[in-house]
């Protein structure tokens, strides 16, 4: 499956590059927004800004996008535990989510280490049949392209582990602001343009 078929995982600047993805045929994207590092260990007014950043976006943008493309929208983390106050504006968006091919997903106070290991016990106590089914983010495909902005060539807080296995990676120097749509596009046309051989 083709990065433009498929689903395509990151950071970026949401709106235009979530309606750029689509535009391209992208089927989901899938950003997160912050880690629960981000949300114990910065300073008080960085976290505020970081929650309320995002609680404007749900509050808004996300819901015109989710009703203009018609897309199903989903919020996976700790996001109840570590910034409750959003749950409200959370569920207004997912109230604006539509029902079509298309799908948003946002990770908030997520861990792809924290995930393994809630799949890991949930496993364990026989509530799940596998490891998988276990996952927060059980429901969605493999990641085709993981784009991480900002010019750093590393994950951050094990950022979807278990679906991005077989992702291509692309590490661009925008930082988020900056991704715009053009971005997202040239990611996805040289992802494109790459052969997929699976170990053949």
């Amino acid at each position: 499956m083709s990065a433009q078929e498929g689903h395509i995982a990151g950071i970026g600047a949401i709106d235009g590059a979530i309606r750029e993805a689509f535009a391209q045929g992208v089927e989901m994207v899938t950003f997160w927004w912050g880690s629960p590092a981000n949300l114990t260990q910065r300073a008080p007014e960085e976290v505020r800004g970081i929650v309320d950043a995002l609680g404007d976006w749900l509050d808004g943008p996300a819901q015109r996008l989710l009703r203009d493309t018609d897309a199903r929208f989903g919020a996976f983390g700790r996001i109840d535990e570590l910034c409750p106050e959003l749950r409200p504006k959370l569920d207004r968006a997912l109230g604006a989510a539509g029902a079509g091919p298309r799908q948003v997903t946002l990770l908030m106070g997520y861990d792809g280490r924290d995930e393994l290991r809630e799949a890991a016990r949930t496993f364990a106590r026989g509530a799940s049949q596998s490891l998988e089914e276990g996952l927060w983010t059980a429901g969605l495909p493999d990641v085709d392209l993981l784009l991480r902005s900002g010019g750093s060539a590393h994950l951050s807080a094990g950022f979807m582990l278990w679906h991005i296995a077989e992702a291509r990676l692309a590490f661009v120097d925008e930082p988020w602001p900056a991704v715009t749509p053009a971005v997202v596009r040239r990611e996805l046309e040289a992802a494109g343009a790459q052969t997929r051989r699976y170990g053949r």
